[in-house]
């Protein structure tokens, strides 16, 4: 997908290590506050400020979702664990709106209170321009390519559309651990993405 059409898009992404992918079969995908209580054991990429810093808002009780794979966060952690395997698990923003999800229409840790917005009254408040704009990398701009779409239920594998992966070494080991675990239907979908 291409910044410019992210607003047209019909995906939400997720990006976790490969690593994670068996306990979110087994357990689903959770908010991390529900993963910390019972002590499900994860391979974490965030930043441990960040994490204190959604701890204070209350977002550790939401899974967040990106509207687009292109993100500041995306690309500092796939740097930063540049030797280790990750994958993108995408929902259908249909399935988002029809579920409730909350958005927040700027990255949330630049704010000092953070109101989740309804799915379509967060939708319409993004800036969409600024969204799609390419080359511009100001703080404001890095917020509104952070916007996050989120939710606070648990999300089994079923509901997946598809998970996108680096190669198809990384696509084996995928549909290896969905097959292991039963999920011989489709969706989801495990496709290779060339911009991952």
């Amino acid at each position: 997908m291409a910044i410019d059409k992210v607003k047209d898009g019909k995906l939400l992404y997720h990006l976790t290590k490969l690593s994670n992918l068996d306990s979110i079969i087994k357990n689903k995908l959770l908010p991390r506050k529900i993963m910390v209580q019972k002590k499900f054991s994860f391979s974490d990429v965030a930043d441990r400020d960040i994490i204190s810093k959604r701890q204070e808002l209350g977002l550790d009780l939401y899974t967040p979702f990106h509207f687009h794979p292109y993100s500041s966060f995306d690309v500092a952690v796939k740097k930063t664990y540049k030797n280790q395997k990750f994958i993108y698990i995408c929902i259908s923003r249909n399935f988002a709106e029809k579920s409730e999800f909350k958005i927040l229409p700027r990255h949330p840790l630049n704010l000092e209170n953070c109101l989740l917005m309804d799915y379509n009254e967060g939708f319409n408040k993004i800036d969409w321009k600024t969204m799609h704009s390419k080359g511009i990398c100001d703080d404001y701009a890095k917020q509104v390519k952070m916007a996050e779409c989120l939710t606070d239920k648990n999300i089994s594998v079923e509901n997946f559309q598809c998970i996108y992966v680096k190669d198809e070494e990384t696509k084996y080991l995928v549909e290896k651990s969905l097959k292991k675990n039963g999920i011989i239907k489709r969706p989801p979908y495990v496709d290779v993405a060339k911009w991952l």
